[in-house]
C-alpha cells in the first residue's frame, strides 16, 4: 500500500479478490497439485488455489515492491507452497501454509543482487529449501544456487554453479532419499552436489554435455533428464550416466517439462504433445513410449509449459504456452491403452491468450463482455464464474460495448465497427459501420446511443436506427476515451493532444466553451461526475503527467500526485470511491481505492502483473473488473463499511434479467430436435419394458437352481459343524490335564526362586554396606585433601594480591566463582547422598514388609510373585546405576581438584616470571635515566649553540628578505603579463575570424537580395498577366462550356508541364558550395595559424622560463658567494679582535691581513655589474611587453570601427 487510508479519513470501501479469470504463462512450474480437487497456478501477482469441489478460489498475494512470480514449488506433503518473485533489491521466496492461507516465512538472500529466483524445490522431508538465482546486475552474483533452512530462513549453503561461459540454469531439485544431494541442471551444465561443510561437486557426468532442459526423479531411484535435441537420458541415483532411452521423441524441444507416477513418466513439449512412458521389461528398452496425446487440436505455438499429477494419480494438470490450463481424467478408461485419443477440458474455462485490450459490463444480467489480441470476444458470467460464450474472428478486436439491456454488442476491429446480437449461442452481425480501428466506443447509460472514436473525431450513433446522430470534432490527435454523463445530455472525451472537451449531444454536438488543455501530456481516460445539488459536470482525467486531475468549468480545481502512469479510471454510480487502475510500462498493476471527493488517501490492491487496459464497476456497486496485457480478468467484491441492506430493499431490488434472445430458425431446430428426442425416448421406453420382463423371467430360474444347491451346501457344512464340535470337546479335557501338571511344576519353581531370592538378597544388603563405607572413607579423605588445597589456595591468593595490585579484581572473581562451584558441589553432593540413604532405607524397608505380606497372602499367585522378583532386579540395577554415577561424580570431583592444583600452579610460574621483569625492567629505566641525563647536559649545550646561530640567521635573513621580495615581484609581473599576452592572442584571433564570416554573411546576403528582387519582378509581371486572362474567363461566367474551355486554356497557358515538385535552383546550389569550401579552407587556415601561433607562443614561453631558470641560478650562486664572503669578513675581525693590544709589528702585520684581498674586491664588483645587467634586460623585457600591449589595444580599437564601415 503506497499510501496508508487506514487512519481517520480514509476510504471506507475495500476491495476483496472474487475471481480470476487468466493464467501467468511464463511461470516456471506453474502448475500443482494441493489436494485432488484443489489445483495451485499463477495469476497476474497472485498464486491461487482453485477449490473445483466448492468452484471458489483462495489467492495468495503477492509482496509489495515485487515485479512478478518467476517459480512455484509445493512440498512432498502438499501443506505448504513456495512462491519466488522478481524483486529489484534482490529475489524473495514467499512460503505459505495451504491449510490456514496464511504466510509462514520469507526469505531472502542478502549476499546476492540476483532480481529473480529461476527454480525452487523442496526435499523431501519438507525441511530444507533449494533457491536457484538467475543473472544478477553486477555480474558478482549470477547463477547462484541456495540451500536454506526454510523454517528459520537460514541460508546453510550457497555457490555459483554456471560455467566460465555464464550459461543459464534451468532447473534443480533434491535428491529424493538424500537431502543433502542436489542436482542442478542448465545450458551444457549437469552437476551433482553435495552438502558437507559447504557445497562440494561430486564427479559425474553425462556421456555428452548438452542444453538440458528438465529432470525428473523416478519412484526407482533412478532420474530422466531432457535435453533440447528430444533425447531423454536415464542416470541412477548418484548421477552416474546409464543410457539414452531408444523411444526418445528425438525433435527439438519435444520434452520441455516432465513428471513421473508411479508406472513411468509424463513429458511436455513445444510441439503441443504430451508423450507417456512406461517402465518395460526389456532391458534394452528400460522405458516405451506408450500414448502420445496432442494439446488442443494440434493449434500452432501451443507448447506445454508445465504438467501436475493429482495425489491420486487419476487426474493430469497441463499448462500451455497460450496460458490455459487443461485436466485430462485418468479415472474410467485406460489411458495407456485407450485406442481414441482422449479430450483434454479446460480447468475452470478458456482464457484470453495475450493482452485483452476492450472490456464493458451489463447493466440487466451478471455478464462481462472482454476482447483481446487473440482475436475472440468472450462473455463471462462473474456470479455463476463461467464463461458463457466465446467467439474467434479473422481480425483483431480493439474495443467493445456492452448494452445495458445485455441484447446487444459493439466491437471495434480492425476493418470495421461491427453491431452484434447476442444469441443463446452465438454472436450475430447486424450491422457494420465503416471505422478502421476503433479503440474506444461507448454506450450511453440508456442504451439509446452509442459513440465510436474515429481517430481524432468522435461519432454518435443511434442504437436503434444506426444513423448518425452528431460528429464531434476538435481534438488535434487521437481521442482515447469518452464517457456519458448521467442523463445522457452531455459527453465529455479526452486525448493524446492533452485535452478535455465537453460536448452537448442534444445541442447539435455543440462544444462547451469551459474547454481545458495540458500540453505535452497525453491524457488516457476521463470520467464525468454531475452534482445532483447544482447540476455541474466535474472531470477526473489521468494521463502520461502521472497525475489526477479534477477539472471544471475548465480550470484545475484539485490535482493529486499519484507518483506512478494510472491508466483507467472508473467511479462509482454512489459517488463515494473513485478507483484507479495503474499502468506503468513492463511493471506490475495493482488497484488504487480513492475516496470520493478526493482528499489523497488510498488503499492499493495487488492485481495484475503487467499494465491494466481497462476497468469497469457495476450498476449496484457490488462488483469491479479489471483487465489488463497479463490475459486476465479480475473480479473484486466491493465491501462497504457502512453498506447496510435492509430485507425490504433486498425485495425490492431489480433482479437480474434472465432473458435470451434467439432466431427463429433455431426455434425451428430445438423443436425439432425435442419432437425427434421424444420419439427416441417412446422407442427406449418401449424396449427397456422387454427387456426388463426378460430379466424377470430369467432371475426366477436361476432363483429356484440357487435355492437347491444352497439347501445342499448347509447339509454339508451341518455334518462338518458336528465333527468339529467332538474334536473340540477333546481337545479341551487334553488341555484341562496339561494346566494341572503346569500348574504343579509351577508352585514347585516358585518355591526354589523364593529361596534363591533370599540369598541374593542377604548378599546385596552387606555389598551395599561395604560400599556405603568405601564411600564415607573417600568422602573424608577428599574432605581433608580438599581444605588442605583451600588453606594452600588463600595463601597464594594473598600473597598475589601484595604482588600484583592491578591483577586483584580478576584474580577475586575466579577466586569466588571457585568458592561458590565448590559451595554448590558439596551441597549438591550431600543432598544427593542424603537422600540416596533414604531412598535405599526406605526402599528396603518396604520392599520386606511388601515381600513378607505378599508371601503370606499370595503364595499361590505365581504372576506377581514373578513381577515382584523382576521389580527388585531393576531395583538392584538401578542400585548398580547410582553407585555408578556416584564413582563418576567422585571421578569429576577429583579432575576438579587436579585442574584447580594445575592452574595455582600455573599462577605461580606467572607470579615468578613477573617478579623477574619487573627487576629487569628496574636495571633498564636505571640506564635510561643514566642516558636521559647525559642528553640533557649535551641538549643545554646545543642551546648555547643554538642561541649564536639564531642570532647569525636572523642577520642574514635581514640582508636576504628584500632581494626576495624584489625577485617575487618580478616573478608576478612576468606572468601577469603572460595571461595578457595570451589574452590578447586568444581575442585577436577570434576577431579575424569574427571579420572574415560577417563579410561573408554581408556578400551572400547582398547576392540573395539581388536574386529575390529579380524573382518577385518576374512573378508580379505573371500574376499581372494571369489576372487579365482570368478576367477574360470571367465573362463566360454564364457559359459553362465557354467557361470550361476557357479555364482548360488558362491551365494549358500557364502549368504547360503539369505541377512539378520546386527544386533548388542551381545558382543557389553553386553559391551554396562556394561558401562551403570557403568557409572549410578558412577553418584550414585558421587551424593552421593557430597551430604556428601556439608554436610560437610555447617557444617564447620556453626562452623566457629558461632565461628566468638560468636568472634564478645566477641569483643562488651570488647569494651563496655573499654568504661567503661574510662568514670570512667575520673570521677576519674575530681574528683582529684577538690579536688586539699586540706589538706594533704586529699590529702592522694583523691589519695588513684583515685588508681586504683584491681579488675578492674585484670578484665582488663584478657580481654587482652582472646584476645591475639582468635588471636591466628585465627592465627591456617589460618595456617590449608593454608596447605589445598598446598595440593590441589600438587593434581592437580599430577593428569594430571597420566593422561597422564594411
Amino acid at each position: 500500500m503506497a499510501q496508508d487510508a487506514s487512519a481517520a479519513g480514509g476510504p471506507a470501501i475495500t476491495l476483496a479478490h472474487r475471481h480470476v479469470f487468466g493464467l501467468k504463462a511464463d511461470v516456471k512450474n506453474n502448475i500443482h497439485y494441493a489436494e485432488e480437487t484443489q489445483l495451485i497456478y499463477p495469476a497476474g501477482t497472485n498464486a491461487i488455489l482453485w477449490l473445483a469441489d466448492q468452484k471458489q478460489q483462495k489467492f495468495f498475494s503477492g509482496n509489495e515492491g515485487a515485479e512478478g512470480i518467476t517459480c512455484l514449488a509445493v512440498n512432498a506433503t502438499k501443506r505448504y507452497l513456495a512462491v519466488a518473485e522478481k524483486c529489484p533489491e534482490g529475489a524473495i521466496v514467499t512460503i505459505f501454509d495451504l491449510v490456514t492461507a496464511k504466510k509462514r516465512k520469507t526469505l531472502s538472500f542478502s549476499e546476492s543482487d540476483a532480481p529473480e529466483f529461476v527454480s525452487v524445490a523442496f526435499s523431501s522431508d519438507n525441511k530444507f529449501l533449494l533457491t536457484q538465482t538467475g543473472a544478477s546486475p553486477s555480474g558478482k552474483h549470477d547463477w547462484t544456487l541456495i540451500y536454506w533452512m526454510w523454517d528459520k530462513a537460514r541460508p546453510m549453503a550457497s555457490i555459483k554453479v554456471s560455467n566460465q561461459q555464464n550459461s543459464p540454469i534451468r532447473e534443480c531439485s533434491f535428491n529424493p532419499t538424500d537431502s543433502s544431494i542436489v542436482c542442478v541442471i542448465g545450458d551444457g551444465i549437469f552437476k551433482f552436489m553435495q552438502l558437507k561443510d559447504g557445497f562440494k561437486t561430486l564427479p559425474v557426468a553425462p556421456a555428452k554435455m548438452q542444453s538440458f532442459l528438465c529432470h525428473s526423479w523416478l519412484s526407482d531411484d533412478k532420474m530422466i533428464v531432457c535435453c533440447e535435441n528430444g533425447d531423454i537420458m536415464l542416470f541412477d541415483n548418484s548421477g552416474e550416466f546409464q543410457t539414452v532411452l531408444s523411444s526418445s521423441p528425438g525433435e527439438p524441444r519435444s520434452a520441455t517439462c516432465a513428471i513421473s507416477f508411479s508406472k513411468g513418466f509424463v513429458t511436455g513439449g513445444d510441439d503441443g504433445f504430451i508423450r507417456v512412458f512406461e517402465k518395460s521389461d526389456d532391458p534394452k528398452e528400460v522405458y516405451r513410449n506408450t500414448k502420445s496425446i496432442q494439446l488442443e487440436g494440434g493449434v500452432t505455438g501451443a507448447g506445454v509449459r508445465s504438467l501436475a499429477l493429482s495425489p491420486s494419480e487419476e487426474l493430469l494438470a497441463v499448462s500451455t504456452s497460450t496460458a490455459q490450463l487443461y485436466q485430462l481424467s485418468l479415472l474410467g478408461q485406460d489411458l495407456l491403452k485407450a485406442e481414441e485419443s482422449p479430450v483434454f477440458e479446460p480447468v475452470l474455462t478458456p482464457f484470453h491468450t495475450g493482452a485483452i485490450l476492450g472490456m464493458d459490463v451489463c447493466t440487466r444480467k451478471p455478464l462481462v463482455v472482454t476482447c483481446g489480441a487473440d482475436k475472440s470476444v468472450r462473455v463471462w458470467n462473474y456470479v455463476e464464474k463461467t464463461c458463457e460464450l466465446c467467439k474467434f474472428f479473422n481480425e483483431e478486436a480493439y474495443s467493445v460495448a456492452f448494452h445495458p439491456s445485455g441484447f446487444h454488442l459493439i466491437i471495434g476491429f480492425s476493418d470495421k465497427l461491427r453491431l452484434m446480437n447476442l444469441l443463446m449461442e452465438d454472436m450475430r452481425t447486424y450491422k457494420d459501420i465503416p471505422i478502421k480501428a476503433c479503440r474506444e466506443v461507448r454506450f450511453s447509460n440508456g442504451g439509446q446511443y452509442f459513440a465510436a472514436v474515429n481517430v481524432n473525431a468522435i461519432q454518435v450513433y443511434n442504437t436503434y436506427t444506426c444513423e448518425t446522430v452528431e460528429k464531434l470534432t476538435g481534438h488535434t490527435n487521437k481521442v482515447r476515451s469518452v464517457a456519458w454523463t448521467a442523463d445522457d445530455s452531455m459527453l465529455v472525451s479526452t486525448g493524446a493532444d492533452g485535452a478535455v472537451y465537453e460536448y452537448s449531444v442534444l445541442s447539435e454536438g455543440r462544444r462547451a466553451s469551459s474547454d481545458f488543455v495540458w500540453k505535452n501530456t497525453s491524457f488516457s481516460s476521463v470520467i464525468v461526475y454531475t452534482d445532483p445539488a447544482t447540476g455541474g459536470n466535474t472531470m477526473y482525467v489521468v494521463g502520461s503527467d502521472k497525475m489526477l486531475r479534477e477539472v471544471c468549468g475548465g480550470q484545475t480545481q484539485n490535482v493529486l500526485q499519484a507518483n506512478t502512469t494510472l491508466g483507467q479510471i472508473v467511479l462509482s454510480n454512489s459517488a463515494k470511491s473513485l478507483f484507479a487502475s495503474v499502468a506503468e510500462p513492463d511493471a506490475p498493476a495493482p488497484i488504487r481505492v480513492y475516496k470520493f471527493p478526493l482528499d489523497g488517501y488510498y488503499n492499493e490492491f495487488s492485481c495484475h502483473s503487467a499494465p491494466a487496459t481497462r476497468i469497469r464497476i457495476t450498476f449496484d456497486d457490488y462488483y469491479l473488473f479489471s483487465c489488463g496485457e497479463d490475459g486476465c480478468l479480475f473480479v473484486f467484491d466491493v465491501k462497504k463499511k457502512d453498506r447496510v441492506v435492509s430485507k425490504r430493499d433486498k425485495e425490492n431490488a431489480l433482479p437480474p434479467a434472465d432473458e435470451i434472445l434467439v432466431t427463429r430458425t433455431f426455434l425451428d431446430d430445438k423443436q425439432g430436435q425435442l419432437i425427434e428426442l421424444e420419439r427416441q425416448v417412446d422407442e427406449l421406453s418401449n424396449q427397456i419394458e422387454f427387456q426388463l420382463r426378460h430379466r424377470e423371467s430369467y432371475h426366477k430360474e436361476e432363483m429356484v437352481e440357487l435355492e437347491e444347491k444352497y439347501t445342499a451346501e448347509i447339509d454339508q457344512e451341518r455334518t462338518k459343524y458336528e465333527l468339529l464340535r467332538e474334536e473340540k470337546n477333546d481337545a479341551e479335557m487334553e488341555a484341562e490335564e496339561n494346566i494341572k501338571s503346569l500348574a504343579e511344576l509351577h508352585a514347585k519353581q516358585t518355591q526354589d526362586l523364593e529361596g534363591s531370592f533370599q540369598n541374593k538378597m542377604m548378599i546385596e544388603v552387606g555389598r551395599y554396606q561395604k560400599l556405603a563405607a568405601e564411600r564415607e572413607s573417600i568422602h573424608r579423605f577428599w574432605e581433608s585433601e580438599h581444605q588442605q588445597l583451600m588453606g594452600k589456595h588463600h595463601k597464594q591468593v594473598a600473597d598475589m594480591q601484595r604482588d600484583f595490585e592491578e591483577n586483584q579484581t580478576s584474580d577475586k572473581n575466579v577466586i569466588d566463582r571457585i568458592n561458590e562451584e565448590k559451595s554448590l558441589a558439596e551441597d549438591v553432593h550431600q543432598e544427593t547422598m542424603r537422600q540416596l540413604e533414604q531412598d535405599t532405607d526406605r526402599e528396603i524397608e518396604e520392599l520386606k514388609e511388601d515381600k513378607e505380606a505378599r508371601l503370606k497372602a499370595e503364595k499361590d499367585d505365581k504372576v506377581k510373585l514373578r513381577g515382584q522378583s523382576g521389580i527388585h532386579k531393576r531395583n538392584h540395577e538401578e542400585l548398580k546405576r547410582q553407585m555408578q554415577r556416584k564413582e563418576e561424580e567422585l571421578r569429576q570431583y577429583q579432575e576438579e581438584a587436579r585442574k584447580k592444583q594445575e592452574k595455582i600452579d600455573q599462577l605461580q610460574k606467572e607470579r615468578d616470571h613477573n617478579v623477574k621483569e619487573i627487576k629487569q625492567r628496574d636495571t633498564t629505566i636505571g640506564d635510561k635515566e643514566g642516558r636521559i641525563y647525559d642528553l640533557k647536559k649535551q641538549n643545554q649545550e646545543l642551546e648555547k649553540f643554538k642561541f649564536v646561530l639564531d642570532y647569525k640567521i636572523k642577520e642574514l635573513k635581514a640582508q636576504i628578505d628584500p632581494k626576495n621580495d624584489s625577485i617575487a615581484e618580478m616573478k608576478k609581473q612576468i606572468q601577469a603579463m603572460d595571461a595578457d599576452l595570451e589574452d590578447y592572442h586568444r581575442k585577436n584571433t577570434q576577431l579575424q575570424v569574427n571579420i572574415v564570416q560577417l563579410q561573408n554573411r554581408q556578400r551572400s546576403l547582398q547576392e540573395d537580395i539581388v536574386s529575390q528582387r529579380k524573382k518577385m519582378t518576374d512573378c508580379q509581371t505573371v500574376i499581372k498577366r494571369f489576372k487579365t486572362d482570368l478576367h477574360e474567363c470571367v465573362q463566360f461566367i454564364q457559359e459553362p462550356k465557354l467557361l470550361k474551355d476557357s479555364v482548360t486554356a488558362l491551365y494549358k497557358k500557364y502549368v504547360p508541364n503539369g505541377v512539378k515538385k520546386q527544386e533548388l535552383d542551381s545558382d543557389i546550389q553553386r553559391e551554396y558550395n562556394r561558401q562551403r569550401d570557403y568557409l572549410e579552407k578558412s577553418v584550414e587556415s585558421l587551424k593552421k595559424k593557430l597551430l604556428k601561433d601556439s608554436d610560437v607562443h610555447r617557444q617564447d614561453n620556453t626562452r623566457i622560463l629558461q632565461e628566468n631558470v638560468s636568472l634564478i641560478r645566477e641569483i643562488n650562486d651570488l647569494r651563496r658567494e655573499i654568504d661567503y664572503l661574510k662568514r670570512e669578513r667575520q673570521q677576519q675581525r674575530l681574528h683582529v679582535s684577538k690579536l688586539k693590544g699586540a706589538s706594533q709589528k704586529g699590529s702592522t702585520t694583523s691589519v695588513s691581513q684583515t685588508l681586504p684581498d683584491p681579488a675578492t674586491t674585484r670578484e665582488a664588483e663584478g657580481n654587482k655589474n652582472r646584476i645591475d645587467e639582468l635588471r636591466k634586460r628585465i627592465e627591456e623585457q617589460m618595456s617590449l611587453r608593454e608596447t605589445y600591449v598598446a598595440d593590441n589595444q589600438n587593434t581592437s580599437a580599430v577593428l569594430p570601427s571597420e566593422l561597422s564601415e564594411g
